[in-house]
């Protein structure tokens, strides 16, 4: 039987100190016991906490730290790691790990099963095992709406922070990426789709309750971002037909 493909796990981290070591363990047991060879590289976005000690302190000879100053966004971090990383498989799970990296394996199974080349963690799955209040369904709703009409992504959920991916696929859309913040899961995704890689969404288990209310900064924010990565998606149309390619 062939060996499986190892897989680098980027894992953003700022100001995590209260939960980054647990987390750490709990995603390192979930990779052991799918038996593939895998790293887990955590990136520190600026943290001023324990978290870089924390996270070097666990034990685990597959994790390393990588850290710099100032704070520069998720975005920022992901590319980072995604640039550090070693294998040909690559996911992204965040440093709370509210999301449980249980999923994680079948993720990377379909991956090599060639049933897709990204696999994306999706709240709103109709699988997923999540509390999920009726505004949060609204919101989210009205957001894939927006989505489909302003960048084309046909997508139940593009924040969720859990996501495996077959690095060839994605490093070209990675590269092109310029959003450093949270839009840059949006920008990347929209990237995917204009390069024509194949993205699929599969469930989550979330642990973290959520609050019955949608806060509106958050739904402002998300919807500038989306804006954000419309408009530099159009520009970079508009130049490409201009240079007639």
């Amino acid at each position: 039987m062939a060996e499986r493909a190892a897989v680098s796990v980027v894992v953003p981290a700022y100001q995590e100190e209260a939960s980054i070591a647990a987390a750490l363990d709990r995603l390192v047991g979930v990779l052991e016991r799918d038996g593939r060879p895998f790293e887990v590289v955590v990136v520190s976005d600026g943290s001023t906490d324990r978290t870089v000690e924390l996270a070097r302190g666990t034990g685990h000879a597959q994790v390393r730290v990588v850290e710099y100053q100032p704070n520069q966004g998720k975005g920022h971090a992901l590319r980072t790691g995604f640039a550090q990383a070693r294998h040909p498989l690559v996911a992204f799970v965040d440093g709370d790990m509210d999301l449980d990296p249980v999923v994680l394996p079948s993720y990377l199974a379909t991956i090599e099963a060639d049933e897709a080349d990204v696999v994306v963690g999706s709240k709103v799955h109709p699988d997923s095992t999540v509390d999920y209040p009726l505004s949060r369904r609204i919101a989210s709703k009205g957001f894939k709406l927006a989505t489909r009409l302003l960048i084309g992504l046909d997508l139940g959920d593009t924040q969720t922070g859990m996501k495996a991916m077959r690095r060839d696929a994605v490093a070209p859309a990675i590269e092109r990426c310029t959003a450093r913040g949270f839009a840059f899961d949006l920008e990347l995704l929209a990237r995917l789709v204009d390069h024509r890689v194949r993205v699929v969404e599969a469930p989550v288990v979330l642990e973290y309750e959520f609050t019955s209310t949608v806060g509106i900064g958050s739904v402002i924010e998300a919807f500038r971002d989306l804006v954000s990565v419309a408009r530099r998606r159009h520009a970079l149309g508009r130049r490409r037909g201009a240079d007639g390619r």
